[in-house]
């Protein structure tokens, strides 16, 4: 007598594990995108508490370049965004609040000081997170 699994139950085995695989997965993914989303804001926090640092230590003069005088004495480095859907980027869009926002990604920043939005610094995009709310609102 030969011993060893039959054909019915190797399939069920691989059935069984086909099954678990999709109820796991749709959830690995979706914590992944949600890691990304914790990076994002807090990426956008370091930013913001390096702008404001530059404004305290310069009369109250936000930067009016693409955040580069920012390096790398209040921030090593301009972060990175990772936003699900989009390419990951450190890009910096300036100009008026209508000019930075191009909704490609990177961050925009508002360095116009005629804008009343000067200053400001957000994602630059309008998808929503993965709570629904746009990342400009950030």
């Amino acid at each position: 007598m030969k011993k060893g699994f039959t054909v019915l139950e190797i399939l069920l085995t691989v059935v069984i594990f086909a099954v678990l695989l999709g109820l796991t997965v749709p959830k690995f993914i979706s914590l992944i995108d949600k890691s990304k989303e914790g990076s994002t804001k807090h990426q956008l926090t370091r930013l913001r508490s390096a702008i404001a640092a530059y404004y305290g230590e310069n009369q109250g003069e936000y930067p009016t370049d693409d955040l580069t005088s920012l390096v790398p004495r209040y921030i090593e480095a301009i972060p990175q965004v990772k936003v699900p859907g989009l390419a990951s980027t450190s890009h910096v869009s300036t100009g008026t609040y209508r000019q930075a926002f191009t909704n490609k990604g990177g961050w925009a920043y508002v360095n116009d000081p005629d804008d009343p939005y000067f200053g400001e610094v957000f994602v630059n995009t309008d998808r929503p997170d993965s709570f629904g709310t746009p990342w400009y609102n950030y």
